[in-house]
Order: structure tokens, then C-alpha cells, then sequence
């Protein structure tokens, strides 16, 4: 499942604050891995790249393919 893929991937945390202060700082940290939001300690939200979104609709998309026999070994 998607949600299994995107949260075996390792995270950098900034609370609310600090996003909106620092907003560049916190797209490039995004570019690099995925950023949780904070706010009064708990995770209120998630920051993905472009790039790690494609990355993980693409792999889903080539499970579900194997899984329905359309990819796989050949006879």
C-alpha cells in the first residue's frame, strides 16, 4: 500500500513555526526527504517532493501490476 511505502522512508521533523518562518529551508529539506509538521508536539502534517511522490504512485502502480499478472517472469 502507498501509506506503508511513503512512511519507510526517513523523516526529518519542523514544528509549524519553524516551516513558516523558514519556508525555504523547509522546501529544501523536503527535496531531500520527507518533513513532518509539528504543532504543540504532535504531527499535524507531512512535506513531500515532487519527485518522492512520483516515485511512490509509480512503485504502487508496479505492485498492483504484478499482483494482476501484467509484469512479471516469462515463460
Amino acid at each position: 500500500m502507498v501509506i506503508a511505502i511513503i512512511w519507510s522512508l526517513p523523516m526529518k521533523t519542523m514544528t509549524a513555526v519553524e516551516a513558516k518562518t523558514h519556508f525555504g529551508r523547509f522546501l529544501d529539506a523536503a527535496q531531500r526527504e520527507p518533513v513532518i509538521v509539528t504543532k504543540k508536539n504532535r504531527a499535524v502534517g507531512v512535506m513531500f517532493s515532487m519527485e518522492d511522490i512520483q516515485d511512490t504512485i509509480w512503485a504502487e502502480k508496479a505492485r498492483k501490476a504484478a499482483d494482476e499478472g501484467f509484469i512479471g517472469e516469462q515463460d
